[in-house]
């Protein structure tokens, strides 16, 4: 008897786990706190507006991909995404809105048209709420935006005839139709209903909702409390100043009842403090900091929701390592180029503070739940080398390992060793996802080797990659990504290296680095020389003009033009950011190939055009070369 006992036990056991239920309660309102169980329920967290699409990405760069994810893709890049928050400590987060068809074919929407929704991209909420539970993180669940990207409350109206989104009844009819459909959808990877899945912990019907929209709220809130009466809603207004967090309280407590949390923001451009602000919702709502970032301050935020009852913090934002390889982006569309962060913070993101920043979230997350932060873990899973890039010299690209800071890259002779580290700690962050990660410069031209990854951080080093190989070039390969000149032998007194990161960066798509003319001089001349160069690529940015011209030598002196039909061009036109549009002054990207120089080319002079212009143009983002021998450097 009581062997069945024990056995019924598992197996229900065996069935509470399949359901995915990682949570023993909803999380409640209790007052101006919110409360899991009997416990007071706070968190310092990260906003991931990528998780369960494509967000702010290079959209020219990774052409092949098609649609946002296909589901080897998300199964990677989501759960590494999770792998990462865990490690932060992060136990909340909140998503940035769902899709909706708008008519460009730029990306695949969830709302499809009147009361038609797309399976595949509601899987990505399905499997997003399946890790949740798995790592114990609850999600604040955003649904149509304002903002007019990927779809908005705009394109929404549009799909139901038109009219305005808050009043026309029809419209209306169909947001709660979104709204049923979500609450009751079967998630396919759990069986949950997602109103029965406790790692929602809140609704929020849209992001940025105009303030006076108090009527429209009451409704929709009225209709989900119906459906989904255990799950949490968040005012999807945002207080800008203490006028406005006191309008809007007073509004909730009066008109909107059954609106749990409140919300404002702590951008540069958001006025008054936490504490000024708590002030107004103290005694009568939750108020959390649903986004927040700062260069200045930063700390003083965190302070001041740990000393305050402020429910909790969310920072924007976090990006996610990407499938094909590398960390992806994180200069935003925003008019400022740090809104995205990605675990654990890279030399390139020094300019804002990131891996700072990030350990804050970190520490200030264990603090305000009272419990002692542990000592960072290490990386948790092996990396993946890709097969290599080129067939002429060694690059190398791997999918990330969680919470690795840097990469050291191993080669041996034999698929069994012995193993020597040819990269010593390596920072990938300035070689993005469309960059190989590593170049193996000091292989010897026709010998055969065998290459292995592995992340690292302070804590200690992942389990090894697979092994790649055998290998074999007839060339080394460096990149040069211009960060200075100590690559090149030489160049005119008039170019200089650009640091400039807004809104540099978004227009060279995170290239960080550019060798550029002074303004109003004549051309710019950068020579690479090598005992033997082998080929060369060089990436520009630039307006509508072709402006570089590529000369070689073979005795260091004297140069010649390229035999015609050696230089392979290839020219994208530049995109505008989402938000800004052509304010950013949006450049074009020229890349000029060169996959086999004339023999005996010891030098390449690289010579940029548009000479005494006013502009700085040509840009030179970066130099690849393949080479033999020793390459004669400034160092």
């Amino acid at each position: 008897m009581v062997v069945r006992f024990v056995y019924v036990l598992i197996s229900l056991l065996l069935v509470l786990d399949a359901s995915g239920q990682a949570f023993t309660h909803f999380i409640t309102r209790e007052g101006d706190k919110l409360k899991d169980g009997n416990k007071v329920f706070r968190f310092i967290s990260v906003n991931t507006p990528n998780i369960t699409g494509q967000y702010d990405g290079y959209k020219n760069t990774n052409p092949a991909s098609g649609y946002i994810y296909d589901p080897m893709e998300l199964s990677y890049e989501m759960e590494a995404y999770f792998k990462d928050m865990a490690q932060m400590g992060v136990t909340t987060i909140r998503t940035w809105g769902i899709t909706v068809e708008d008519g460009t074919g730029e990306f695949e929407a969830l709302v499809t048209g009147p009361r038609a929704y797309n399976e595949t991209a509601f899987r990505r909420i399905d499997k997003m709420l399946e890790l949740a539970n798995k790592y114990k993180i609850r999600v604040i669940l955003c649904l149509v935006k304002e903002n007019k990207f990927w779809g908005s409350t705009e394109s929404f109206s549009k799909l139901y005839g038109g009219g305005d989104y808050y009043t026309t009844p029809a419209v209306k009819d169909g947001f709660k139709d979104l709204l049923r459909v979500v609450a009751n959808r079967k998630n396919q990877f759990t069986g949950q209903l997602y109103k029965n899945d406790k790692a929602i912990m809140a609704w929020e019907f849209g992001n940025e909702v105009p303030n006076n929209k108090s009527a429209w709220i009451a409704e929709m809130a009225d209709y989900l409390k119906t459906i989904a009466p255990n799950q949490l809603i968040a005012d999807p207004r945002r207080a800008n100043g203490v006028q406005q967090m006191k309008d809007n309280v007073n509004d909730v407590v009066t008109n909107n009842p059954k609106i749990d949390i409140v919300k404002t923001r702590q951008y540069p451009n958001y006025r008054n403090t936490v504490t000024e602000l708590w002030n107004e919702c103290k005694g009568k709502r939750p108020m959390i900091i649903d986004e927040f970032q700062k260069l200045d301050g930063f700390k003083d935020v965190l302070d001041q929701v740990y000393n305050t009852g402020t429910t909790g913090a969310l920072l924007w934002s976090l990006m996610k390592p990407q499938y094909i390889g590398g960390i992806g982006g994180h200069a935003l569309f925003h008019a400022y180029s740090w809104g995205g962060s990605r675990w654990p913070g890279f030399d390139s993101g020094e300019y804002f503070k990131e891996r700072e920043n990030l350990m804050l979230i970190r520490s200030y997350g264990y603090k305000i739940r009272g419990e002692r932060e542990p000592a960072l873990p290490a990386p948790t899973d092996a990396p993946y080398l890709y097969p290599g890039i080129r067939s002429d010299a060694v690059a190398l690209k791997w999918r990330c390992s969680p919470g690795a800071r840097y990469y050291v890259v191993e080669r041996a002779t034999s698929p069994k060793g012995p193993w020597q580290n040819i990269s010593g700690d390596l920072d990938i962050s300035y070689h993005l996802y469309y960059y190989p990660l590593f170049t193996d410069n000091s292989a010897e031209p026709g010998k055969v080797y065998y290459y292995r990854v592995k992340g690292k951080n302070e804590s200690g080093i992942s389990p090894t990659s697979n092994v790649l190989g055998p290998l074999s070039a007839n060339s080394r390969m460096v990149m040069d990504n211009l960060k200075d000149f100590s690559l090149a032998q030489s160049h005119s007194e008039n170019l200089e290296i650009s640091t400039e990161s807004w809104p540099r960066l978004r227009q060279t798509e995170e290239d960080f680095f550019q060798a550029e003319r002074a303004a109003g001089s004549g051309s710019g001349e950068l020579i690479y020389s090598a005992d033997a160069l082998k080929w060369i690529d060089v990436f520009a940015f630039s307006d509508k003009v072709d402006s570089i011209d590529l000369l070689y030598s073979t005795d260091g002196s004297a140069w010649k033009p390229l035999p015609e039909g050696a230089v392979v061009k290839s020219h994208r036109e530049a995109y505008p950011s989402q938000i800004s549009k052509d304010k950013d002054n949006p450049v074009d990207k020229y890349t000029y190939s060169v996959p086999a120089l004339p023999h005996g080319t010891v030098a390449v002079k690289i010579v940029t055009g548009n000479a005494q212009a006013n502009n700085t143009y040509p840009w030179i983002g970066r130099v690849h070369i393949g080479f033999n021998g020793a390459l004669k450097t400034t160092k």
